[in-house]
């Protein structure tokens, strides 16, 4: 997309919210007393949530940075300052941040926009520049991951059942067969071997890094998955998720994607084949360049 095609796709809109706050705030003038107050300081509150959502909005559409106050009928004029967007990493994903005030910032989650296609990822040096970036991003959120879930290492074979609150293992010289049921806020495992994972179980959050081959079977459901294997990954059925699949060899479905549930956003891809699924969109994880696409907008409280 040419600049000036995003300047007219985003400008109307983030002008458009400078205006309506502007206009709320004469309205709120003709108000009486401490409700005057009230309202006042509710709406100057709104008034930064929208300037930090204008300013990231700006952010993805590739505005620079005090472009507002650039323009030249502002020039000489009181404008609105936006706030600074500052670049982090949440997982494989970009992690926009602006910031509201001392305790509250707007975050949003985004990814490589990819055509349903996707041919950008027929490049070997492409597909290799991300297995390789995801392989040390995952390794690092599983072995550094702090109290109080800290990693617990294990020698040899090892076969969990049943339910457990969240567990972070790391199992040296043997596999790992996880057959859970129930709720799991928190799994994070690394395996020298191979591991299976089956069972009914619900994670909040599911992170592996697998050496050998890594099989899916049952009915296992994951809100966020993050998962590597140094062999090849195999999805059997009843697997639910949104997150990243990355694998050397392949990631196999053998009774097709119909028996996968896969939530926007979801990335699977392996190594050494250029074959994507079938999908009508997905997101590419923000270790290439390229035009980011937002798929979560959150208010947090520090």
């Amino acid at each position: 997309m040419k600049r000036c095609d995003k300047l007219g796709a985003v400008l109307p809109f983030v002008l458009g919210i400078l205006l309506a706050v502007t206009v709320l705030l004469t309205s709120l003038l003709q108000m009486p007393g401490s409700g005057r107050q009230l309202a006042m300081r509710y709406l100057l509150q709104q008034q930064r949530i929208y300037d930090a959502e204008s300013a990231l909005l700006a952010y993805l559409e590739g505005l620079p940075e005090g472009f507002f106050e650039q323009i030249p009928e502002n020039v000489g004029r009181e404008v609105v300052h936006l706030p600074r967007v500052s670049k982090e990493r949440m997982g494989p994903w970009a992690d926009l941040r602006a910031e509201v005030d001392s305790c509250r910032s707007v975050h949003v989650l985004a990814g490589v926009a990819c055509d349903s296609g996707c041919n950008m990822l027929r490049s070997y040096s492409l597909r290799h520049d991300i297995y390789d970036a995801f392989r040390l991003q995952l390794n690092r959120e599983i072995m550094m991951v702090k109290p109080p879930l800290e990693l617990v290492s294990k020698t040899g074979n090892r076969r969990m059942f049943g339910q457990i609150p969240s567990m972070a293992l790391r199992v040296m010289d043997g596999d790992l067969s996880l057959d859970l049921e129930g709720r799991v806020s928190s799994g994070r495992f690394m395996v020298d071997g191979a591991m299976e994972v089956r069972g009914s179980a619900v994670f909040d959050t599911l992170r592996v890094y697998a050496r050998g081959p890594l099989v899916f079977r049952g009915q296992t459901k994951v809100h966020w998955l993050e998962v590597f294997s140094e062999d090849r990954v195999e999805i059997s059925r009843g697997l639910e998720f949104s997150g990243v699949v990355v694998a050397l060899h392949e990631v196999a479905i053998p009774n097709g994607t119909a028996k996968v549930q896969m939530r926007y956003p979801s990335f699977v891809m392996s190594l050494e084949s250029s074959e994507t699924l079938q999908v009508d969109s997905m997101l590419v994880p923000d270790f290439v360049e390229g035009t980011l696409k937002p798929f979560e907008w959150k208010l947090n409280i520090e």
